[in-house]
């Protein structure tokens, strides 16, 4: 995507990148984004535009992180939510369901960078799954396993890691469900560190991120279906994985998460998972 639009705004200069906004919508989103750069301000709002419901996000880029990003993207590299963009269209070109951008851009002062932001249609009602569940029942926490078991595993089958996944980033459509059409009701969200997987960063990451969330929170049983979905999902999309080692490296990562955030976490035992998982699975 080229850049598409740059103004000054009390000595700010914002640059655009956008396929589908307006010169008009363009100028409104600058508007707002360089009022929170001169104000240091995190933006997660939602405004309307000629009468669309638009979500505006941006984030200010302090002291050495400046310096950092304005040098990586002088080299080429995007900055988080530039690269947000682009997975966004990435996945929902694969029909992931996933929000849809507008347009995503950096605001600077002279040649050091400020911020950074993104700029999307907004969602409808929805609400965090780590959040959804509590109050669930059997049968809709059954159906949310099974789609985010065959989601994950086809997002795995196409060499992408996620990078992201708790359980907070993946949202439940609250809307209506469709009389027909795509039943499926869970949306990827902030998706900007999503790759081909790495060393470390492979799909036993994503793996962990969820089960940091998910164990102590989900029965025993409901683990096991995720893991049988989502294995037995990776075995139809012809990307089948080793069950003991992936989950053995999962349960590490879990683990480096929940130390790296601070968080005191139930053991979970991968031995007595994988038989489950096997027993489940015969």
């Amino acid at each position: 995507m080229e850049p598409s639009g740059e103004f000054e705004s009390d000595g700010l200069t914002v640059r655009m990148r956008s396929a589908r906004a307006s010169v008009e919508l363009e100028r409104a989103i600058g508007e707002r984004v360089a009022l929170a750069a001169r104000e240091g301000r995190v933006l997660a709002e939602r405004f309307d535009f000629e009468g669309r419901a638009l979500w505006l996000k941006g984030d200010h880029l302090p002291g050495k992180a400046r310096w950092r990003h304005t040098l990586w993207r002088a080299a080429g590299r995007l900055t988080p939510r530039e690269r947000e963009l682009e997975r966004l269209n990435w996945l929902r070109a694969r029909l992931f369901r996933a929000p849809e951008p507008i347009a995503c851009g950096v605001v600077s002062s002279g040649v050091v960078l400020r911020y950074h932001f993104l700029a999307m249609h907004a969602l409808g009602p929805n609400e965090p799954l780590s959040s959804a569940w509590t109050h669930a029942r059997e049968n809709e926490r059954f159906t949310w396993i099974d789609e985010l078991a065959a989601e994950l595993a086809r997002l795995h089958a196409l060499h992408v890691v996620h990078r992201n996944l708790f359980l907070r980033n993946v949202l439940v459509d609250r809307a209506a469900p469709p009389a027909s059409g795509d039943p499926r009701r869970l949306i990827l969200i902030d998706p900007w560190r999503a790759g081909a997987p790495l060393p470390r960063r492979g799909f036993d990451y994503d793996l962990g991120a969820l089960l940091l969330d998910a164990v102590g929170v989900w029965s025993a049983e409901e683990l096991t279906r995720f893991l049988v979905r989502y294995f037995e999902q990776r075995e139809a999309q012809h990307a089948p994985e080793h069950r003991r080692d992936l989950l053995s490296r999962a349960a590490q990562r879990r683990i480096e998460l929940a130390r790296r955030t601070r968080r005191d976490i139930p053991q979970w035992d991968v031995r007595a998972a994988v038989t489950s998982l096997e027993r489940d699975s015969a």
